[in-house]
């Protein structure tokens, strides 16, 4: 009775030390670039992976504050035990502007018309800048996963068409197909489609998360900013009822 086609394809049934081995120095070059790029990108995914749970636990822990009807100053003061919180950093840069400049009680000559207006326009101006700064802190490095992804399976391209150029000039010089003339680039051919599938596929999937996840706290910070904007008018207004 012989042995099933399937049960021949076994992990047993494949060494890869040999195959590499096999390899010729354009294959070994090929192998050695997409290594170190699935390297580095399995570090940078698990550096993004920390820094996008610590910014949205931290973000979570916050609004929990938020919603508990916090002062601005004890907000203000909270603040500062959440430094990787996108939403708290929004909320310091706005206390910092209104208690600045004195939005809140200050600026009477200006009216109240004009000081709600010119208030508006400057914490939006902070508000639009400090999300622009978070958002390029948390898409900082993603451009090298797109990269990775990109190029690595051209790379393994490259080692495929260069283990079948070799294989067909190891016929042509041995004038038949034996397979001792082919293994060397049949080797490189599939060992460097191997590894440039290895490199490219979790950059690619990484690459597609942290774009979501990022996505979603910029939303997340759209609405906080709003919430930033509408309570700094309401404090104004009722600022101007006390002193009346």
């Amino acid at each position: 009775m012989t042995a099933s086609p399937l049960l021949l394809l076994s992990a047993d049934s494949v060494d890869l030390i040999s195959a590499i081995r096999e390899n010729d120095l354009v294959g070994l070059i090929c192998l050695i670039a997409l290594t170190c790029m699935s390297i580095y990108s399995l570090m940078l995914i698990i550096q993004k992976y920390l820094e996008v749970k610590v910014a949205k636990r931290q973000s979570r822990a916050f609004q929990g504050l938020v919603d508990e009807d916090g002062s601005w100053e004890a907000l203000f003061v909270a603040s500062k035990r959440y430094p990787n919180s996108p939403l708290a950093k929004l909320l310091k840069e706005t206390y910092v502007e209104c208690r600045m400049e004195n939005w809140f009680t200050g600026k009477k000559a200006l009216g109240l018309e004009n000081r709600l207006e010119i208030a508006k326009d400057t914490i939006a101006s902070i508000l639009n800048r400090t999300m622009s700064r978070e958002e390029s802190r948390l898409q900082e490095k993603l451009t090298i996963l797109a990269t990775i992804s990109t190029i690595a399976p051209f790379i393994g391209l490259f080692g495929t068409v260069w283990g079948v150029l070799a294989s067909f000039q190891a016929i042509g010089r041995e004038g038949s197909a034996a397979l001792s003339a082919l293994a060397p680039g049949i080797s490189t051919a599939l060992m460097t489609t191997i590894f440039g599938l290895i490199a490219a596929t979790p950059a690619l999937i990484a690459y597609n998360y942290f774009t979501r996840e990022v996505t979603k706290i910029s939303g997340d910070m759209e609405c906080f900013s709003n919430d930033i904007e509408n309570a700094v008018r309401k404090q104004i207004l009722v600022d101007e009822e006390k002193v009346k």
